[in-house]
């Protein structure tokens, strides 16, 4: 069951037609049989895997039954603990680093009745739009996009049912993009960070991955919550789970979109494009208004790298500071990480406020533009997964030169700035066979909005269950 959603199998699971153990076994054969070449698991926890499953087992023989996720293989990216099982955060500064405590988003996995398959590959501290060493399960040669590209990897090439994974400036949506699966960002705070090695505590989130929009969902609605142990933990308002919400609203069809307003940025917000990407776009524009939707231009505020540079550089430095390992493993960290660490304890502290200053005013205006839809789509990244060999070099969009790590988080990273919750999901491929990423905005604590979006789109076309060769 290696293409299965989340859905499909808890239903399987529910009337008797596959265990949990079978279902594990299944996962973990897949993982023998494509992880030597895709590299997306850091750590398979085979054993506690299985033990887990005839767990779940007994307590489906007893009735009791916690969720759609009981017995369901999960992934999770390797900066999120799980008690006992190695965190490396994909650096040699935490070589032997064991959790004593599981992570708020596992705990509540575990509840749900998920079994942990495994942790997942990250760019070191998820400090990167890419994750080395894993490759892209549609091109070997193309990048995951990062840093939670382990987790998109895996859940694309069937070695989960789904995953999670942290974005800081677009590092589940671009993943999911250029892997071709749907990955959700949250509302700020809406997921509790506790368990969580920080990369910038003001524009971290933790989120889920999965094939479809429903199945993010699900993930979603069993990790979200208030967490005092967090303090940016929110509490979101009292509603009905999202999962039953993408459905569509009372008394219309879960496919209508009537009603809703989506907002498409104009092009100097999200030019230059990639052709195919462009067509893509407009393509699943298309599908959307034939549903009801209605389509209006709004004209966007476009933050700049070096506003969200002097945020996010700052914080990653103290983070590392306060742990120590700055001080005690400096030499251990890859250069390119190590250099970005140490460049983030010189930017001065006037810098540091201004730069929260022009983004207090970017999210205003943000906000007065959402006031008038009911969410944005715009592309997730400019252009397909690149090869792994253009990472970190200038690369050529519509004849404009501009350098790759900026160009992946050109339009993600402002709805890290704002907070906003942003669901990218699959809306093509191009000629050479990559995935093509759009991504849906809501408003806060509107994740249900941008899934029941994503979800109509994805019951008329089949992107999202196109099947790797």
């Amino acid at each position: 069951m290696p293409y299965t959603s989340i859905r499909e199998a808890a239903e399987e699971i529910h009337s008797g037609l596959i265990t949990p153990t079978e279902l594990v076994l299944e996962t973990l054969e897949r993982v023998d049989e494509q992880d030597g070449e895709i590299q997306a698991y850091i750590t398979v926890m085979r054993e506690q895997a299985l033990q887990d499953a005839e767990q779940a087992e007994r307590e489906l023989r007893t009735g009791l039954y916690r969720s759609q996720l009981h017995g369901i293989p999960v992934a999770i990216k390797d900066i999120i603990a799980v008690k006992d099982v190695r965190l490396t955060a994909g650096s040699q500064v935490l070589p032997d680093y064991v959790p004593t405590e599981d992570a708020t988003v596992v705990e509540q996995l575990h509840k749900a009745g998920a079994i942990i398959i495994g942790k997942t590959s990250t760019f070191e501290f998820a400090y990167g739009p890419y994750s080395p060493p894993t490759r892209n399960p549609w091109d070997y040669t193309r990048t995951t996009g990062g840093s939670s590209g382990g987790s998109a990897a895996a859940v694309a090439a069937g070695m989960c049912l789904g995953a999670i994974g942290t974005d800081t400036g677009g590092s589940i949506r671009i993943p999911a993009a250029c892997c071709g699966v749907t990955g959700l960002k949250p509302t700020y705070g809406r997921v509790s960070c506790y368990g969580v090695i920080p990369l910038s505590w003001s524009l971290d989130h933790v989120g889920p991955l999965g094939r479809g929009a429903e199945d993010c969902g699900i993930l979603f609605d069993a990790i979200a919550g208030y967490d005092p142990r967090d303090p940016n933990s929110v509490t979101g308002p009292p509603g009905r789970p999202s999962v039953v919400l993408i459905g569509g609203a009372e008394g219309r069809g879960p496919l209508s979109l009537q009603g809703l307003k989506i907002g498409l940025p104009q092009d100097s917000f999200v030019g230059p494009l990639d052709p195919e990407v462009r067509q893509a776009w407009h393509a699943a524009l298309l599908v959307l208004k034939e549903e009801g939707a209605e389509a209006m231009d709004v004209e966007l505020p476009r933050p700049s790298m070096d506003m969200y540079r002097t945020i996010q550089m700052p914080e990653a430095s103290l983070a590392h500071m306060q742990k120590g390992w700055l001080t005690d493993h400096l030499d251990a960290y890859t250069e390119r990480t190590r250099e970005r660490l140490l460049q983030g304890q010189t930017i001065p502290a006037v810098d540091y406020l201004l730069a929260q200053h022009e983004r207090r005013i970017f999210s205003s205006s943000l906000r007065a533009v959402m006031q008038r839809v009911d969410a944005l789509v715009l592309p997730t990244i400019p252009m397909p997964a690149i090869p792994i060999a253009q990472m970190d070099q200038d690369i050529s969009i519509e004849g404009i030169t501009e350098n790759a790590t900026g160009a992946l988080l050109r339009l993600t990273m402002p709805f890290n700035l704002t907070g906003l919750p942003a669901c990218s999901f699959p809306a093509g491929f191009t000629a050479d066979g990559l995935p093509i990423g759009l991504q849906i905005v809501g408003k806060p604590f509107e994740e249900a909005t941008a899934l029941r979006i994503a979800h109509a789109y994805q019951q008329l076309t089949d992107w999202h269950r196109r099947e790797i060769s």
